[in-house]
């Protein structure tokens, strides 16, 4: 081993083996630094970095071992094959580039570290194809010195390629390289033995065609040096540049970030992140285990170990997976985090993002969506999604749908503020009347709804104890409310779906209305055909006041003084083109109803003014008028319109009106009756006895006339209770100075009895029937004030 180390030193020139060395490290830097662009480029782009990897590598190696072997043996005459020196140069590209540059790509440590001694046997295999080469000489080599020579060029090889990532600096894999390139060069000439021709002189026994290819490496390699320091210095800058916007924005995120490698290390997380998790600034570094890090998140958030160790073990779920991943955890202060685990090529990436605003606006949203405001109670969506999901479910129960009523009066006279917290009232009792097991809803205004499980007689005894318990006073400070409530019950038995349950509880509850209010009313088979019925009925209305369906006849009035005829009651009939004639009694109550009566109560008035104008001027004309036309402003107008357009003398007209008008709004009615009489009109109370009978009305009212009802005149002789009543009221009209008149009067034995008792007037069909006048050309009724 001495001897051929003196022998190297003896044949070596000095100068040419440090020429060969600064290539070879020039090289290495340069082959280091294509390594580091390869291994970080993208995919389109590596590829070109691994070229130029290769030739560098590759020219690098091949322009040492020829520098050197020019300063080799300068005493001999040798001269190089071009073929085979040409040739072992595209071979070291081959056997030392190729290996060297596909480790690059390959992540796995053995399979770099396998490519790396790869190229280090390359380096050899140049060697040995160089020294081939050689021509004008005999040589011997030393088969241990080449084994060691490659030994090292392997080993130094591949440790440059498996470098820890805290070592692996590109003057580290340089130095390796340039050992791996000198060390299997020299170690291997040491053991070789030339024997040729001698020289007097050194440079003579150059070959001027390898001297002008090892220039041409060496240019090469010089500029291919200041190329590549030029790219990598720019790369570095951008590097930097894109490390510094890349550590702003990651720092600066409103989400946390937490990439962890396959190997379940910790490689990269942000400031926002220990925030969200209640983390210190120490308590995460890179490098730590996810396991490490789970538990630090447990201790700062106090978990057990339980805890932990299932939070780990989904994070190993996650990361398995091939495709993304979304779950929301809920930490015991209350606060929601949503993760997001995007497995990616050599771990996972993990997103945190704090949504406990997000999910309580949401909440909030839902609330408002299925809650009414004011109550708290369920609103109508909600109502109809639990009527759906208990006729799914297949679970018996009863609709109660509840109308409060002279609740707008209460609004109308204290305010909206009195009128909310009445029904705050109201939401409290009904949920005292049923239970959590109860389902009390608002669906809007003054209506409500209760879902019940209770079914048949059970739902009905609770619908009355709701409408007892609505009645019960309110009371708001020094202010006390009456109210009431009607109830429409409808069962599941017909298996209805929500819809049908709706309709059919809201025709129980009309009914409960129709029928007086402050009830309960229960849905039975026909109610449904019956309102069907009252809507075609109501067109048909519509229909006739369209078509002048309707005419007018006159009862005579007789007075009992002379027997004279004093006036006619106007009566409204209604011939249906298929119905036939159809009675008031039938047709009055639904207009009234639906406000129908307006227009035609309009009609009534101008039509009968007009007709009655040319009647003789005693005699007047009676119309009866509607507790709803009563209620309406238009009432003075349109009399006066009917009147002017007739040219009827006022004193010429007479209003009757009912009992049941003066009980629904008294106050206003008699504000409108004072206006009539001032206009010099006359007023008559029709069926007086039948109604809400008070002598308030007597004595109050500005009555012109008391219409006794047919149904005590028909019974009086055969009755001493009707016998009682109308002598009563006949005796109240002369004393109170108001002229009476008894009504249904069908045969002489009571035209005597009435006459006797001192009435005024009578009529009936013993005076006349009524009749319509002469034909005369049909006046359409008007519904544009309706």
């Amino acid at each position: 081993m001495l001897t051929a180390v003196a022998s190297l030193l003896d044949n070596q020139a000095p100068s040419f083996v440090l020429a060969a060395g600064t290539i070879c490290a020039l090289s290495a830097w340069l082959i280091a630094c294509l390594i580091h662009c390869a291994e970080v480029a993208g995919e389109t782009t590596q590829r070109w970095w691994m070229v130029g990897t290769s030739i560098v590598a590759g020219i690098g190696v091949w322009t040492t071992h020829f520098v050197a072997m020019l300063g080799y043996r300068t005493d001999l005459a040798l001269s190089y094959h071009l073929g085979t020196t040409i040739a072992s140069a595209l071979a070291t590209i081959v056997v030392v580039g190729i290996p060297l540059a596909l480790s690059t790509a390959w992540t796995r440590t053995w399979t770099r570290l396998l490519a790396g001694a790869a190229s280090g046997l390359g380096i050899g295999v140049m060697h040995i194809t160089g020294m081939a080469a050689l021509q004008g000489c005999s040589q011997v080599q030393s088969t241990g010195l080449n084994a060691l020579a490659c030994a090292i060029g392997a080993f130094c090889m591949a440790m440059a390629r498996v470098l820890p990532r805290r070592a692996n600096h590109p003057l580290a894999i340089g130095l390796l390289i340039v050992v791996a390139v000198c060390g299997t060069h020299f170690i291997s000439i040491a053991g070789t033995v030339l024997d040729g021709a001698r020289v007097d002189q050194l440079m003579p026994g150059l070959q001027v065609a390898l001297s002008v290819l090892v220039a041409i490496g060496a240019a090469f390699l010089l500029i291919g040096a200041f190329l590549a320091l030029v790219a990598a210095k720019q790369f570095e800058n951008q590097e930097a540049a894109h490390g510094q916007v890349l550590a702003t924005a990651l720092h600066n995120m409103s989400n946390g970030i937490l990439k962890v490698s396959a190997t379940e290390v910790v490689e990269l997380y942000n400031e926002r992140l220990c925030a969200m998790l209640n983390l210190t600034p120490g308590a995460v570094f890179q490098g730590m285990s996810l396991g490490a890090y789970l538990e630090q998140t447990g201790l700062a958030n106090g978990w057990d170990d339980d805890r932990i160790a299932r939070v780990l073990a989904n994070h190993r779920e996650w990361m398995a997976k091939a495709e993304e991943t979304r779950v929301e955890h809920v930490f015991d202060d209350g606060r929601i985090l949503s993760v997001t685990c995007q497995p990616v090529r050599d771990g996972a990436v993990l997103t945190f993002d704090d949504v406990t605003q997000a999910r309580l606006a949401q909440k909030e949203i839902s609330h408002l969506a299925y809650r009414d405001p004011l109550t708290g109670l369920a609103n109508r969506r909600s109502l109809i999604e639990r009527l759906a999901h208990n006729r799914e479910a297949e679970l018996p129960f009863t609709l109660l749908l509840i109308d409060l009523d002279r609740f707008k009066a209460v609004n109308d006279m204290f305010g909206h503020g009195v009128g909310d917290r009445l029904l705050v009232g109201v939401a409290d009792r009904l949920n005292t009347l049923t239970g959590e097991a109860g389902f009390v809803a608002r669906l809007g205004g003054d209506e409500l709804a209760v879902i019940v499980s209770e079914a048949g007689d059970a739902s009905m005894d609770l619908a009355q104890r709701i409408v007892a318990a609505v009645e019960e006073p309110y009371a708001f400070d020094d202010l006390t409310i009456v109210i009431g409530c009607s109830i429409g019950v409808c069962g599941t038995e017909e298996k209805s779906d929500p819809s049908d349950l709706m309709q059919r509880a809201d025709i129980a509850l009309y009914e409960a209305k129709r029928h007086g209010r402050g009830r309960a009313v229960r849905y039975t088979p026909g109610m449904i055909e019956a309102v069907a019925e009252r809507h075609v009925f109501e067109n048909d209305i519509r229909v006739a006041i369209a078509e002048r369906q309707f005419h007018l006849v006159y009862q005579p009035i007789m007075a009992l003084t002379d027997d004279g005829i004093v006036g006619f009651e106007a009566l409204i009939r209604w011939q249906h083109p298929v119905r036939g004639l159809v009675s008031p009694a039938a047709f009055i109550p639904l207009a009234e109803e639906t406000g129908l009566i307006l227009p035609i109560g309009r009609w009534v008035l101008e039509e009968a003014c007009r007709q009655a104008v040319s009647w003789p001027s005693s005699q007047h004309v009676a119309v009866n008028v509607s507790a709803v036309q009563f209620r309406s402003p238009l009432l003075l107008a349109d009399v006066t319109k009917a009147l002017a357009l007739s040219g009827l003398p006022a004193r010429r007209l007479e209003i009757e009106l009912t009992e049941t008008a003066l009980v629904e709004d008294g106050r206003q009615i008699v504000h409108t009756l004072s206006a009539l009489r001032s206009l010099g009109i006359k007023i008559a109370m029709d069926d007086f006895g039948t109604g809400y009978s008070s002598l308030a009305h007597l004595r109050d009212l500005p009555l012109d006339r008391i219409k006794i009802d047919r149904s005590f005149v028909a019974s009086a002789l055969n009755d001493k209770h009707s016998m009682a009543v109308v002598r009563a009221i006949t005796q109240m009209g002369r004393d109170m100075n108001i002229p009476t008149l008894a009504e249904g009067v069908e045969d002489a034995e009571q035209l005597d009895y009435l006459r006797t008792l001192g009435c005024d007037a009578v009529q009936g069909f013993l005076i006349g029937r009524p009749e319509r006048p002469a034909p005369e050309p049909l006046r359409p009724i008007l519904m544009d004030a309706a």
